[in-house]
């Protein structure tokens, strides 16, 4: 342990005093520059001390002034009006008198105490202050190899990581980078800058008091500064423009009106609806959820269809049910069967049935044009809608009339065999 620690100072001493940068596995970071003269910034800014010191962290101006006029640079680095959240007994509180401080903490003797901010400046100055103190760190930890963070490579000691080649390094968590001015903390990042806001987390602005957000998710002005789209009253009120009315949460700017609800979507100008991805505006204005097929359906919402009634899901297409089958045909409706070819529905309108152009003859229609005979009779070679009686052993001298039974041609009788339909000469 006494030889980490000492590892330890030993590159705290050499990063100082060098500024110079340590590469941790593909990660650069350095130590902030000394500041000159053209540091100093004015109008709300980020000033910093000469001295590279853990124990601060930013200090901000809310006023503001020309360069040298309420601070000059010294060989310590240089003095300018610091807010009260610096880590030093010798600061006061936010939001009372503010005094001017070196990059030591001690009283400024150059420069002279300044009047106290506007009321609105000093509310917007504590909850800055109070804003910052709640926000997450932003400093996340991970592992790179001893080695690198030596120059003698001959002597490695151990290190305090998950193995003795190991050691853990700060960096900036995702969506946040280092500070410029404060090497030991990590500011979130957020894309639009959160004009009027503070970027509390990685894209999350948070406004500060005298605006409110808007329908755009951005910080603006409250009246009497602006309302957008109206105008100020003498009792600090927005009046609307035609088409506006006021925001209804807050009641501080006004917003387009839409006189249809714009349900899944956002008023975006007078009577004009921007719809949600998902939905699509229809001829009557409103947004509707968007499916892609949705015959025989309602889309309920992106992507759903929920099918009509006497339909079922198939395959994601809603499509007829029959619900006593649709045997030689196909459901086209519900309970409606398209019978195929040859076939034709019965008077129940509900069964397909076999269909043939003649009726069947001693027989029933089986197919398109095709007879099915009767027991005891045969299909006509020639005439395929007709069945003919069936005489197994043949009518000599004599006609077929009936299955297996015989009718003598003039001149002839029955033989009177009992069982044998032939005829002979009388």
């Amino acid at each position: 342990m006494h030889t980490f620690v000492t590892l330890v100072s030993a590159l705290l001493l050499l990063a100082v005093g060098a500024h110079a940068q340590i590469k941790t596995s593909g990660i650069k970071t350095h130590y902030p520059a000394a500041p000159n003269s053209a540091n100093l910034v004015y109008n709300n800014a980020h000033n910093y001390t000469a001295q590279y010191n853990r124990t601060f962290t930013a200090a901000d101006t809310y006023q503001g002034g020309q360069a040298g006029q309420f601070g000059v640079v010294n060989a310590n680095g240089f003095e300018d009006e610091r807010r009260a959240h610096l880590a030093s007994g010798n600061h006061l509180a936010v939001g009372e008198e503010y005094h001017y401080y070196g990059a030591g903490g001690s009283s400024s003797s150059g420069g002279v105490a300044r009047q106290r901010a506007t009321q609105f400046v000093d509310a917007a100055a504590e909850f800055v202050n109070k804003t910052r103190s709640q926000m997450a760190s932003g400093i996340c930890y991970t592992e790179v190899s001893t080695s690198t963070l030596v120059r003698d490579k001959t002597v490695i000691p151990a290190g305090n990581g998950t193995s003795s080649d190991k050691s853990k390094i700060q960096i900036c968590c995702e969506g946040y980078v280092r500070n410029p001015h404060v090497y030991s903390r990590c500011d979130p990042v957020c894309l639009d800058d959160c004009p009027n806001g503070i970027c509390t987390a990685p894209n999350t602005c948070v406004c500060i008091p005298g605006n409110v957000r808007n329908h755009e998710d951005k910080c603006i002005s409250t009246c009497p500064i602006g309302c957008g789209n109206g105008v100020c009253d003498e009792q600090n009120q927005c009046k609307c423009k035609t088409g506006y009315t006021l925001e209804p949460t807050t009641q501080k700017y006004c917003v387009p009106q839409c006189d249809q609800p714009c349900e899944f979507g956002k008023c975006v100008a007078p009577n004009k609806c921007d719809c949600f991805d998902g939905f699509r505006l229809t001829a009557g204005g409103v947004c509707e959820p968007k499916c892609d097929n949705c015959e025989n359906g309602r889309c309920t919402a992106p992507g759903l269809c929920t099918c009509d009634k006497g339909y079922s899901k198939v395959d994601g297409v809603c499509e007829p049910v029959c619900t006593l089958g649709c045997e030689k045909g196909r459901c086209v409706g519900p309970d409606v069967c398209a019978c195929t070819k040859g076939f034709e529905l019965d008077r129940s309108g509900t069964k397909c049935i076999p269909h043939c152009d003649q009726p069947c003859l001693n027989g029933v229609c089986d197919g398109a044009n095709s007879c099915a005979c009767n027991p005891g009779y045969v299909l006509d070679p020639v005439q395929k809608n007709v069945c003919q009686p069936d005489c197994p052993q043949g009518c000599p001298n004599g006609y077929c009339t009936a299955p297996n039974f015989c009718v003598c041609k003039p001149g002839y009788r029955k033989s009177g065999i009992k069982g044998r339909q032939s005829c002979i000469a009388v």
